[in-house]
């Protein structure tokens, strides 16, 4: 059954599981156990700050504010409706690169004469204030004579006034603050108005050059532009001649109304024609009935015909044929055939109706002739289109050529106006003094060193400070293998239990060799009760009788454990306890295997092993109540081979028939083979650390001896740890207190 504190798992309160420490818990432990060295760091470097800000010359800084608004339109497209400003932060960042720009920066430097001031003289380094001169030659290049060392100088001064001078733009804002830095207030001011100014002149100074450019430029091509469009325009002007072409407007009205009137008269002419053929076919049809039997003669259709009733003589003769042929037929009801009357007026009948048919004759000869008229006029018609067809496309083949010659015409001559535009406004523009970057705000002097800042400086240097001991303190801790507190003993020997903690205790408040009262109300007196109880309910099934306390070194308190810890279990009502001394390397035993001793030699547990004395003659009674003590008597020269002796396991049973407990200090495990052969033959082992002294590995090695030995482990106890990690008992004492 698994046990912690001395508790069987079973009896652990809920939520007392083993739970892995949080990392910044670990690192708030290091930062306690070496809070000295944090701050001592962490002021040392404050310190340090501040003396490096007092030594300093103060610098001071003075802003200037120049505006950058964007680029105005040129001649050619201010009055463009495609044009637009350029607000793109790349445009703002050209100028503020331009700023910096070397042209800007040596005019500035020039016209504030910076070979002049000291600050911008060269300062001698630490190492040549130090070394001689003869020394430095050695690794200094050789100085440059003539226009090359003025050249260096120059670059010199151009470096040393960048370094001094901050470009910042203003997010969201067409500004930027020119800063600039001196360690005369006066000089900054003035350095930061000069630069902006610089600037400015700098910038009109390029925007003429570009007009200028400009003007030239259009006015060197326009005498080439003007030749081109005169022989474009003399080229047009031969071909229409050649070709005997219109303007292109005259060419499409006169297109347009000729083949318009070509088809109108191609439509009257077919219309005129499909007309006349039916007069025609029309008369052909009387003329071919007129004659036959039955037929009437043919005069229905003739009677239809326009030309017949137009005509006065056919209807004057109708008009007589009709009254003629009245009289014949009266002739004929009342005389025969044969009848010279009737006879005669028939005969007169036939010869006016051989008359009305060679007029009708005339009608179609003449309707003949009409209709052959149309039918050459269609073909005319027909002709005249066909051939206007042709040379409509031999036009507009010349058409194709001549709008070619027409554009090209048209095409220089609107090039030429543009550039001839271009080039008056350009002409106009080269004389006219405009600029998109000016001066906002001057710089003016400030009272107030901006460099360096002392409380900035302090407060940034504490912080690195304590920032470098925490980090310090966290490789110290890591590096140091030593348990130091309760939380080490359960984070790293997780198998044994930690029975309890005796807290460290100024020499003052504690008596000689570390005697604690047991019924004493403080820190150390509770910490052995607490102990006290871990031991009695460390065994479920039986109480642990024979009880061996060593520890993995020397000096780690396993002696002051044993004795206080008997002093504690004497306390109990019918207990008796008995205090063996085991370790016979121990030059000074502790005190109370000295009390109540009147012999100066009383036989002890060395002779009792030797067979020279018995369990009567070395148990002694003690100043303590129910707390009897053996002695190691006088140190044998062979105490491993003597604790192999039998007369050792008669004093064990002796005392678990004696029904009392039996605290064996033994010497430390790992020097020593003594507590290896004692660890079997005792009911339990408990190990004795201290905080701050024993390492991990040695705990854990003198555990893993203990368990190879066969003994059995009772847990863990910690000497001489810090109050401040025992904080489950002594704030409540403190508050009695």
């Amino acid at each position: 059954m698994e046990r912690r504190n001395g508790l069987p798992a079973d009896r652990t309160a809920p939520g007392a599981a083993d739970e892995p420490e949080h990392p910044l818990r670990e690192y708030a432990s290091a930062c306690r156990q070496h809070a000295r060295l944090i701050v001592l760091i962490g002021c040392g470097f404050a310190a340090a700050a501040g003396m490096w800000s007092v030594l300093q010359t103060p610098v001071y800084q003075s802003r200037a504010t120049v505006v950058i608004e964007s680029q105005a339109p040129g001649g050619l497209e201010k009055d463009k409706s495609y044009y637009h400003l350029d607000n793109s932060p790349e445009y703002f960042q050209t100028h503020f690169e331009l700023l910096k720009s070397h042209q800007v920066i040596r005019r500035a430097v020039d016209q504030l004469k910076l070979s002049n001031r000291p600050e911008y003289q060269p300062q001698p380094s630490l190492l040549d204030k130090v070394l001689p001169k003869w020394v430095q030659a050695w690794w200094q290049p050789k100085k440059k004579e003539g226009p090359l060392a003025e050249e260096a100088e120059q670059e010199r001064l151009l470096k040393a006034f960048l370094n001094n001078v901050e470009i910042m733009p203003i997010r969201g804002a067409r500004l930027a603050h020119v800063t600039v830095s001196s360690v005369d207030p006066a000089f900054a001011a003035l350095a930061a108005n000069t630069l902006v100014s610089v600037y400015v002149e700098r910038n009109q100074e390029l925007s003429s050059i570009a007009r200028e450019q400009a003007a030239r430029w259009f006015t060197t091509h326009l005498e080439g532009l003007r030749e081109k469009v005169q022989a474009a325009q003399e080229a047009l002007y031969l071909y229409r001649a050649k070709h005997g072409l219109l303007t292109g407007e005259e060419r499409k009205s006169l297109a347009g109304q000729t083949m318009a009137e070509l088809n109108s008269q191609l439509v009257k002419t077919e219309m005129a024609k499909a007309a006349a053929y039916s007069r025609l076919q029309q008369v052909e049809s009387a003329l071919n009935t007129q004659g036959q039997p039955g037929s009437g003669g043919g005069w229905p259709e003739l009677d239809s015909l326009t030309q017949v009733l137009n005509s006065q003589l056919i209807q004057m003769l109708r008009a007589q044929e009709i009254a003629l042929s009245s009289q014949v037929a009266d002739l004929s009801e009342k005389y025969g055939p044969l009848h010279p009357d009737r006879a005669q007026k028939h005969a007169e009948l036939q010869n006016l109706r051989q008359r009305i048919k060679q007029e009708v004759q005339k009608i179609y000869d003449s309707l003949k002739h009409e209709y052959n008229m149309t039918v050459a006029q269609e073909r005319a018609v027909q002709a005249a289109i066909a051939r206007y067809g042709n040379d409509k496309i031999r036009l507009e083949k010349n058409e194709i050529e001549h709008g070619m010659l027409e554009r090209e015409a048209e095409s220089s001559l609107h090039v030429y106006n543009l550039f001839l535009k271009a080039t008056k406004e350009s002409d106009l523009s080269a004389g006219m003094q405009t600029n998109n970057v000016y001066l906002a705000d001057p710089a003016t002097p400030s009272a107030v060193p901006a460099k360096p800042k002392t409380k900035l400086n302090i407060v940034l240097a504490l912080m690195t400070g304590l920032m470098s001991g925490v980090g310090l303190a966290i490789v110290l801790e890591a590096r140091n293998k030593k348990l130091q507190d309760p939380g080490d003993v359960e984070r790293y020997l997780p198998e044994v239990s930690l029975l309890g903690v005796v807290p460290l205790l100024p020499k003052a408040s504690t008596p000689e060799k570390a005697l604690v009262h047991p019924d004493a109300m403080s820190p150390a007196a509770e910490s052995i009760r607490i102990i006290r109880t871990g031991l009695l309910l460390s065994r479920p099934d039986t109480l642990p009788s024979r009880v061996l306390i060593t520890s993995p070194g020397d000096n780690e308190g396993k002696t002051t454990l044993a004795v206080n810890l008997a002093l504690a279990l004497a306390r109990l009502e019918r207990r008796r306890v008995v205090l063996v001394d085991v370790d016979f390397r121990k030059p000074n035993p502790h005190r109370i295997y000295e009390v109540g001793l009147h012999k100066t030699s009383a036989p002890g547990l060395a002779q009792l092993l030797a067979g020279q004395a018995d369990i009567a003659d070395v148990v002694h009674d003690s100043f303590v109540p129910n707390l009897s003590i053996v002695p190691s008597g006088d140190r044998p020269g062979n105490p491993t081979e003597l604790l192999h002796s039998k007369y050792l396991t008669q004093l064990l049973e002796w005392a678990l028939r004696q029904d009392c407990h039996m605290i064996l200090d033994c010497p430390p495990t790992l020097p020593f083979a003594d507590t290896a052969v004692l660890a079997s033959k005792v009911d339990g082992v408990l190990m004795v650390v201290c905080a701050g002294k024993t390492t991990r590995e040695a705990c854990r090695l003198a555990i893993q001896r203990m368990a190879f030995a066969g003994g059995k482990m009772l847990g863990v106890v910690m000497q001489k740890a810090r109050v401040e990690d025992s904080p489950y008992y002594t704030a409540y004492y403190q508050e009695q207190a």
